[in-house]
């Protein structure tokens, strides 16, 4: 496409832009720029969108060497070959990626993943705590994962144990497009992915993941743009795929370690069949631990009420460094106003989540928000405990 069409299609597109500023906001004119002048804009892949790294400009050498000088000694076996300049560019400003890698997890279990030539692995190590020794036992880790990521299956060959994804939309980093993503206005992907069980050469028993096709679409039109993924991208996208299993195993083994100590937390249904979560504790016990917990994960409370059992509060952004900092996973709510209920049955409590209106939210949005929710509710449940039975034993 010539100079001259991009400029006549940037005056058209900023013409339209001016005229629905007021009624789409910045993210629908960002879109109609990438899809009508072709390519993504780079500055939505920023993490925050304040790098000082995006200005960054290439610089001559400065050195120079005093007139007068002795030339030093040399060492033949220390003689750099010549690279030219064009052969020594590197990527400065926009053009630089600066999106944090997807590193290799290892887990306590004894679990680790690994990138190997387009593929990315994960190993399980022999006799440790993991619970995966056979292949099928990994072809069931495997069906956790997909269920617990809410991924159909496009193929599957189990005498083989191999596996192809159905199409689903996945996130920067491997990990299932939310409604957080959306509201951050974070580019999505169409993906699928292939998936085997097997054995290395010594025998170690590991599942392999690769990323075999990706669509890259703007986050609010859903339109496809033009996009091919370099090699370090696809990693990233695979790796990220790939913990999802250690994420599993790990998440797995604190529930177990909940149950035994008395606070599990799970999906459940309220008396007005809601879908709710229920936590094995009691309603004074889990009212003290919301209390304390929420504003941890900048939810601002904004009303108590113990007569009503109700909570209300604004969901701050969801910064996934709040999060991570916390050790949990992200609550995956959008920033907006809602509601949570606890009651009491057969012992336990049950809160039910609602939005601003106080309707009901989705079984799916609980269903998302349950995994890390449960995490940080069972932990401060546990402290909770801890810090009422420690004047019991002086």
């Amino acid at each position: 496409m010539s100079r001259h069409i991009k400029a006549a299609r940037l005056l058209a597109v900023t013409a339209a832009a001016a005229a629905i500023t007021a009624l789409s906001g910045c993210s629908t004119i960002r879109e109609y720029y990438e899809y009508y002048l072709g390519g993504i804009d780079e500055n939505a892949r920023e993490p925050t969108g304040f790098e000082d790294v995006a200005e960054a400009k290439p610089e001559p050498d400065r050195l120079k060497v005093p007139a007068g000088l002795e030339t030093p000694p040399k060492d033949p076996t220390m003689v750099t070959p010549l690279i030219t300049p064009d052969a020594a560019r590197y990527p400065v400003g926009d053009d630089l990626d600066i999106r944090a890698p997807v590193a290799p997890l290892r887990s306590d279990l004894g679990v680790h993943s690994q990138w190997s030539h387009g593929e990315a692995f994960v190993w399980f190590e022999r006799g440790r705590e993991h619970g995966v020794e056979t292949e099928d036992d990994a072809w069931r880790l495997l069906g956790r994962v997909l269920k617990r990521m809410n991924i159909g299956v496009g193929k599957a060959s189990p005498d083989s144990y191999t596996l192809t994804t159905a199409i689903a939309q996945y996130n920067e980093f491997g990990s299932r497009y939310n409604a957080a993503d959306m509201g951050e206005g974070i580019i999505r992907y169409n993906q699928v992915y292939r998936i085997r069980v097997g054995r290395s050469q010594n025998g170690d028993l590991g599942i392999a993941t690769a990323l075999i096709g990706s669509m890259t679409l703007l986050p609010i039109s859903g339109k496809n743009i033009e996009d091919e993924l370099n090699l370090i991208e696809q990693e990233r996208f695979a790796m990220g795929f790939s913990n999802s299993f250690i994420h599993e195993l790990d998440r797995a083994a604190a529930e177990q370690e909940q149950g035994q100590s008395g606070f599990a937390v799970t999906l459940g249904r309220d008396h007005n069949g809601r879908e709710c979560i229920v936590a094995d504790a009691r309603y004074d016990d889990t009212w003290k631990a919301l209390r304390g917990m929420l504003p941890k994960f900048n939810w601002n409370v904004t009303e108590y009420s113990l007569s009503k059992g109700s909570i209300k509060f604004e969901a701050d952004d969801q910064d996934a460094e709040v999060f991570h900092s916390q050790g949990v996973d992200s609550f995956a709510l959008e920033e907006d106003d809602y509601m949570l209920r606890l009651g009491e049955e057969n012992g336990k409590s049950v809160i039910t989540f609602y939005d601003g209106d106080e309707k009901a939210l989705p079984a799916a949005t609980v269903d998302r928000i349950y995994s890390g929710f449960s995490q940080a509710l069972s932990r401060e449940l546990t402290e909770l405990g801890a810090a009422i039975a420690a004047p019991e034993q002086n």
